[in-house]
């Protein structure tokens, strides 16, 4: 079984540090793969080499092993899509649109929009007025479930999750593991860690146009630093603390201080035992910080 998506030295330039270059991966089938990067690193631009949006200047691309674009219209019909901007045509109904989306595509798409629909708590009837109406995050449900209705065998989903709220989110990802159990493709690009953490299987990291690392989440997730945030009970000099597997980093107040964490966090509650220590928070570092790992 060919992979779900195939990708093999894509270079697509549009100045010497923006664009894709030499990018390459395979997603298999049945995975939930998440393609990770910092705004402005390429992962709109690859989807849209997928989509045949873009020609690539050089590489080559398929999906479900067609090529993408030659047989770009035969790959449409097999795929679902949500772009990071979804436009609607916001004078009519929900319903309305959806009812014309399943009519060009298979049976059971419209009964399929209505389940999406209740799990989403979106509604469709009559009594839900234009979509111009909508909130924000109303119009991203439309969007998903437009992308859902018809069963696609590859799901491309370009920061789907905006917009959503975290009851929401949680059910449409509910939707997506039922997807890839179904030995159907998820293709998440998003520049949220923690989400692509719950969700995928794998992920492909991406900066300034290159790809840094193709990796299972675990490896991923290992390593992403924390840091390490101490209230003392009053003024004092956290410059001089040693704390294991962690480095100081700045002083943010006379009673405050920020760590940077990395590896395991077991040794952390002996070696605070005894300081003067009121409150702490151990979260992750931001995600742009796991690029300049990779950077260096």
């Amino acid at each position: 079984m060919p992979p779900a998506i195939a990708i093999a030295h894509v270079t697509k330039a549009f100045a010497p540090e923006r664009g894709l270059f030499d990018v390459g991966f395979d997603v298999q089938p049945g995975e939930i793969f998440g393609f990770l990067g910092p705004n402005g690193a390429g992962k709109t631009t690859l989807i849209r080499v997928l989509l045949a949006y873009l020609r690539p200047t050089a590489g080559q691309a398929s999906i479900l092993g067609l090529d993408c674009w030659r047989d770009a219209v035969a790959i449409r019909r097999r795929i679902g899509y949500v772009p990071a901007e979804f436009k609607l045509d916001e004078e009519g109904s929900a319903a309305a649109l959806l009812g014309d989306l399943a009519r060009y595509r298979e049976s059971g798409a419209m009964d399929r929009a209505r389940v999406l629909a209740e799990r989403l708590e979106l509604p469709i009837d009559g009594r839900a007025g234009r979509i111009k109406t909508f909130s924000k995050g109303m119009k991203q449900k439309v969007a998903l479930i437009q992308a859902l209705m018809h069963a696609p065998e590859v799901l491309i989903l370009d920061e789907p999750t905006e917009g959503l709220d975290p009851l929401m989110r949680r059910h449409f990802h509910e939707t997506l593991r039922e997807v890839a159990a179904a030995g159907r493709t998820v293709f998440f690009s998003s520049h949220q860690l923690d989400e692509v953490d719950r969700l995928c299987d794998r992920a492909a990291v991406i900066g300034r146009g290159r790809i840094l690392a193709v990796e299972p989440i675990a490896d991923l997730r290992a390593r992403q630093r924390r840091v390490l945030r101490l209230t003392f009970r009053g003024p004092f000099d956290a410059a001089a603390i040693a704390l294991p597997g962690a480095a100081f980093e700045r002083q943010d107040a006379p009673d405050r201080a920020t760590f940077r964490l990395a590896g395991a966090a077991a040794g952390l509650p002996a070696a605070l035992t005894g300081l003067p220590v009121a409150d702490f928070a151990l979260e992750a570092a931001p995600l742009e910080d796991a690029f300049l790992e990779f950077y260096r």
